[in-house]
């Protein structure tokens, strides 16, 4: 999801990724500050991310900081078959973002 589709969506409130297996079991991101309030998640998560990159809006321990910025620090794809509809959608999406210059 970080290496591959948020180049091509933006997907800033995703939190960086700094080295990952090729399977994404083990995933090593900068620290963020903990915790943010669940105010501040529905403040300052954006609305008009499409597509919405997969994160938990509802669970303010899923988020940090760094920088200041709100990052979604537990985000992915966890069942293979989620996993195979979601990338055949990115990819949909990526294709008319493509085309729409």
């Amino acid at each position: 999801m970080w290496q591959r589709w948020r180049p091509i969506f933006g997907w800033r409130h995703l939190c960086p990724v700094l080295r990952a297996d090729k399977l994404g079991l083990l995933v090593v991101m900068p620290r963020a500050r903990t915790p943010v309030t669940f105010a501040e998640v529905a403040a300052e998560r954006p609305n008009d991310d499409y597509p919405e990159a997969t994160d938990e809006p509802t669970k303010p321990d899923d988020y940090g900081r760094i920088e200041g910025r709100l990052v979604a620090l537990d985000y992915g794809l966890f069942a293979a078959e989620a996993i195979h509809n979601q990338r055949e959608y990115y990819q949909s999406m990526a294709i008319r973002r493509i085309q729409a210059g």
